[in-house]
């Protein structure tokens, strides 16, 4: 049971935060929202991508499909290897805003306790297999 639920809401978890990054990424792209800061586009166009691709992970996750852990580990090193380039730009340039630098580390975050449930649920699966 317990399993199921630490599958559930990380499933929950990655379906919500990725309808979020897609909505607002494209609100901004489209020009229905009108940001305060620097907006770096293509820093944009992956946020979205990236949510599309989170919205299929979440499937994934719902559906216990085999590969999720392999999903959740390609987009959390891909966010984190974004993640150090937005730090990069930021730092030897003004075309990051901040702003950006902190909506990557929530992903960043968001993603790694996206990972720690799932893994927790196959963690827990594997030792009711063995016992």
């Amino acid at each position: 049971m317990k399993k199921n639920l630490l599958r559930i809401i990380a499933a929950i978890i990655t379906i919500i935060f990725s309808i979020l990054t897609t909505v607002e990424g494209s609100k901004v792209l489209l020009g229905v929202s009108i940001q305060d800061y620097t907006v770096f586009t293509p820093l944009l166009v992956y946020n979205a991508i990236m949510g599309i691709v989170g919205l299929f992970v979440g499937a994934a996750i719902w559906a216990n499909h085999k590969k999720t852990i392999a999903s959740i580990k390609i987009v959390l090193i891909t966010h984190s290897a974004v993640f150090v380039i937005v730090i990069a730009l930021h730092i030897l340039s003004n075309e990051v805003a901040m702003h950006s630098v902190q909506a990557m580390t929530v992903r960043v975050l968001v993603w790694l306790v996206i990972f720690i449930l799932v893994w927790k649920s196959n963690k827990s699966e594997i030792l009711n297999k063995i016992m």
